[in-house]
């Protein structure tokens, strides 16, 4: 997936707040690339009237769950 930039979010740039999340993913099972991959594709697809490709999209990206 290309690079899309998350740093503005606080869930990255806030030290408390990115343990936080750490903590929830570990705690549910999901691994901290596959939320922040997530995170990542909506904000890349958000401002697109047809987000052709999504689904495919996040389908790859849960495929690394199994």
């Amino acid at each position: 997936m290309s690079e899309v930039y998350l740093g503005d979010l606080p869930l990255w740039s806030d030290e408390v707040a990115k343990q936080l999340l750490e903590d929830l993913c570990n705690q549910h099972n999901v691994p901290l690339d596959v939320f922040t991959d997530l995170v990542a594709i909506q904000r890349q697809y958000q401002d697109m009237t047809k987000a052709r490709g999504i689904g495919d999209a996040i389908s790859e990206v849960l495929s690394r769950m199994d």
